[in-house]
């Protein structure tokens, strides 16, 4: 099959209004298009949301996400597909420093866009939650549990759910003050959206852990907490980012806490009580 860019140019003498304006940014910016949602691409190139997946469709592809795989696969070294910083000639040290880099780099940007304010609505939201329900598929999926690991602790009734069937199942059973919280570094995935409109049907709070302003979750969510990481969709793993989610639940985790104090000890000393004998 030829390439994305061949594909287009080919094509573009037949193409005319929205499509024909779509094709020309794709074809003059296609290293920019695998850094962006489907919403950025389409203000940044004057066309409508739609006509950006019908063009994706039109080259044969199964739709947005599909073309940044593409085209990345056309514009990015397969290298830098493990990590964009790298390169053949890195020593194992230079790739130590990168990656730390990376990841110090993310933490920065990310404590320079998160609004605390959203911080403290996220904070009050999950303190009068009756139940909080942590969602998150694929490389968020850790994340999730990592979550549920901390939160639980704290007395607060709460549950993590990387099945994208059981997402659904558990949030249809939902209360007007039960609290969900998605962590997804693209907000673009199908399932954590839908997950997040059934759970606003049944009237509950909804919060989200992202890095896109423009993506549709940030668009339907109640909160959002914005992660800043450089880091593409085309690779496998978002590595900085997941990073950065980690240190938002913990600056949470830390608030809730501390709203509490004297029952966050008791409860500590109970859990620790607990496994002391499964420790040498």
């Amino acid at each position: 099959m030829s390439s994305i860019l061949t594909r287009i140019r080919l094509m573009e003498a037949e193409l005319k209004g929205a499509d024909a304006k779509l094709a020309a940014y794709i074809r003059q910016n296609p290293n920019e298009l695998i850094y962006r949602s489907v919403a950025e691409v389409a203000l940044e190139s004057g066309v409508s949301e739609a006509t950006v997946v019908r063009f994706a469709r039109k080259l044969g592809l199964l739709g947005f996400q599909d073309l940044k795989l593409h085209l990345s696969r056309e514009v990015i070294s397969p290298i830098r597909s493990i990590h964009e910083e790298i390169s053949t000639n890195d020593t194992h040290g230079d790739i130590l420093h990168k990656v730390f880099g990376s990841h110090v780099a993310a933490l920065n940007d990310t404590l320079q866009v998160l609004d605390p304010k959203s911080v403290t609505q996220a904070v009050e939201a999950i303190c009068k939650a009756h139940h909080v329900f942590f969602i998150g598929v694929g490389t968020s999926g850790p994340n999730t549990l990592d979550a549920y690991n901390k939160f639980f602790r704290l007395g607060i009734s709460c549950s993590a759910h990387t099945d994208s069937h059981l997402q659904a199942m558990a949030v249809s059973i939902c209360q007007p003050d039960d609290v969900v919280v998605a962590i997804t570094h693209s907000g673009n995935t199908r399932d954590p959206i839908a997950t997040f409109e059934l759970a606003q049907k049944r009237g509950a709070k909804t919060i989200a852990i992202t890095n896109f302003s423009r993506s549709p979750m940030s668009k339907i969510a109640d909160i959002v907490l914005y992660t800043a990481s450089s880091e593409t969709k085309f690779r496998a793993e978002a590595l900085a980012s997941r990073i950065a989610q980690v240190a938002i639940i913990d600056t949470i985790w830390t608030i809730v806490a501390m709203v509490s104090t004297k029952n966050t000890s008791n409860l500590q000393s109970l859990i620790e009580q607990a496994v002391v004998d499964k420790q040498f």
